[in-house]
């Protein structure tokens, strides 16, 4: 299912498959469906790479996590916590962006992620006299509401393995730097082999 016609005739509309429609299917990936199990078979040697990414994929639609403290998100829903997976953000059938206009922040401009070539600045919210320390002001910069502040849009993951640095900010070197930023921000719990697994999958999209 490679190349550009396939990913052509993939479905899309805005708001297909949104996290927030009673038809929401968190089952976005289904390209290595094929390679659910291939260990007993005669599939050359490819076969573990190949199980590998299909475990990735299933980890990618399944494994179930909580998410707290995301604006964009938490505060849009006002509920403190939600349980989610990968795929409530990417959302897109077999490509993986999200359908519908939803910036996020996840917590990547955070003063502890500063690194010493990156500008920190401080907002204070006039209104209600909280202030916010940030690399990068995000999507605030052109709507210019609190709200939006240090939010960014997430990428489509089809051919991510080329598109290295990760994050708006390039702070993640690798994928598997990637896959431990959200392994470690929301406590999911990620066995070495699962992010392994993981990895293989996103290289392979």
């Amino acid at each position: 299912m490679g190349g550009p016609i396939p990913l052509s005739r993939q479905p899309f509309s805005i708001g297909v498959n949104d996290a927030l429609t009673a038809g929401f299917n968190a089952r976005v990936f289904t390209l290595f469906d094929a390679w659910q199990d291939l260990a007993n078979s005669s599939h050359g040697p490819y076969a573990s790479a190949r199980e590998a990414i299909y475990r990735g994929q299933l980890i990618f639609n399944t494994r179930q996590f909580f998410v707290s403290d995301v604006r964009g998100v938490n505060d849009r829903l006002n509920k403190p916590t939600i349980g989610a997976t990968c795929t409530v953000c990417h959302d897109t059938p077999n490509v993986g962006n999200h359908s519908v206009s939803l910036p996020l922040d996840l917590g990547l401009t955070d003063a502890s992620h500063r690194t010493p070539d990156m500008p920190l600045y401080t907002f204070r919210n006039k209104t209600t006299g909280k202030t916010i320390q940030t690399t990068d002001p995000g999507r605030a910069l052109i709507t210019g509401k609190w709200n939006d502040m240090s939010t960014f849009k997430g990428p489509v993951l089809r051919n991510i393995a080329t598109r290295a640095p990760y994050f708006h900010n390039g702070m993640a070197a690798t994928l598997a730097e990637v896959v431990d930023f959200y392994d470690s921000r929301f406590n999911i719990g990620l066995s070495a082999q699962e992010k392994s697994d993981l990895v293989a999958f996103l290289r392979a999209l």
